[in-house]
């Protein structure tokens, strides 16, 4: 188990998913510090500001073939471009020297992630922070090219991609380590997941696992914590036995079909990792009377999930959400984390 695993260990910490619903930069950074100054403040992602801040364009600037239409709201691949098989020569080249800078994300794609940094970097942050990646299969699967297929069955496009991936992490990583002693978490955003065995995914399961790991060693490369966050169910076997320290589910809805497969929750667990626990309602349960007890009572249940400390946040993010309920939800999240460090710690 690496230090700075071993620093989030047996503690229980609040913190976000991704998307807010706010537009604003600066009021969004507020809500955030606002609510996790104290647990763990992170990246707020605004696809209301924008449509490069949707999780599937945000990450795609200097993509080979990229094409971005921002009146349309929509993305593809264009491998037909002139310079495309340049552009695609240029990027390998990129991550082979692990050229971090080459992966940046501009100001226009991620508003907020240059508001936060700002704000930590006046506070001369040294605690936790987290941000938020799309992972290669999640990306793959919606990302189409030109003739409508996804990129993640183009051999030689995915292969690209991990890597460009796993940079963009790198680049996230620096991006955030405001000080020497700032303590970094990327969470690898992979809904597509829920695909996995279906006729929408035909990957190997071990490409799959290939692929987050892939982006997960970058991660550890750079002295961060890997998580991934599914919002649905998936094949949760392929998930654990992957490299992550993190697990982010949607506990709120799969607690129950997670607890499954037993024996991979306990690897996960003996190896030293922590669920990041998704119970909290991103939705109008979140006004639900007695919410908070029935969520207790629930977590007392399956405590054993909790050997090792545990995250809590909402069960996906909160763009679908009010400013007001979302502030319902964050203060849910911290109360419960509060509960659970009280509760376990004394």
């Amino acid at each position: 188990m690496s230090l700075i695993l071993k620093d989030l260990h047996k503690n229980f910490l609040a913190t976000g998913v991704g998307s807010l619903s706010i537009v604003e930069p600066q009021a969004a950074v507020d809500s955030v510090l606002g609510s996790f100054q104290r647990q763990i403040p992170f990246w707020p992602q605004l696809p209301r500001r924008s449509f490069c801040e949707n999780m599937y364009v945000q990450f795609t600037e200097n993509l080979p073939g990229i094409c971005v239409d921002e009146v349309k709201k929509s993305v593809w691949v264009d491998t037909q471009k002139d310079d495309y098989l340049e552009k695609f020569e240029q990027c390998f080249h990129n991550i082979q020297a692990s050229e971090v800078d080459y992966f940046s994300i501009s100001r226009p794609y991620a508003e907020g992630l240059y508001v936060l940094t700002e704000r930590l970097m006046a506070a001369g942050w040294d605690q936790w922070v987290k941000a938020q990646l799309i992972g290669p299969v999640s990306l793959g699967l919606t990302l189409l090219d030109e003739n409508k297929n996804p990129v993640v069955y183009n051999p030689d496009f995915f292969e690209m991609l991990g890597g460009f991936l796993a940079l963009k992490s790198a680049w996230l990583i620096r991006q955030l380590r405001v000080t020497d002693r700032t303590k970094v978490i990327i969470f690898i955003d992979e809904p597509y997941l829920v695909a996995v065995g279906t006729s929408q995914c035909a990957l190997p399961k071990e490409k799959i696992t290939e692929k987050i790991n892939q982006v997960v060693a970058v991660i550890h490369e750079n002295g961060a914590l890997a998580g991934l966050h599914c919002c649905g169910n998936t094949d949760w076997e392929l998930v654990l036995d992957s490299n992550i320290d993190i697990l982010n589910f949607d506990a709120y809805g799969y607690l129950d079909k997670l607890l499954l497969y037993e024996k991979a929750v306990n690897r996960f667990l003996k190896r030293g990792g922590i669920p990041a626990v998704g119970i909290v309602p991103n939705n109008e349960d979140i006004e639900s009377p007695g919410l908070l007890d029935r969520i207790w009572q629930e977590l007392m249940a399956r405590r054993e999930l909790l050997a090792n400390g545990a995250l809590v946040t909402t069960s996906c993010g909160c763009s679908g959400l009010s400013v007001a309920l979302t502030a319902e939800a964050f203060t849910a999240c911290t109360q419960l984390a509060e509960r659970l460090n009280t509760y376990f710690n004394g």
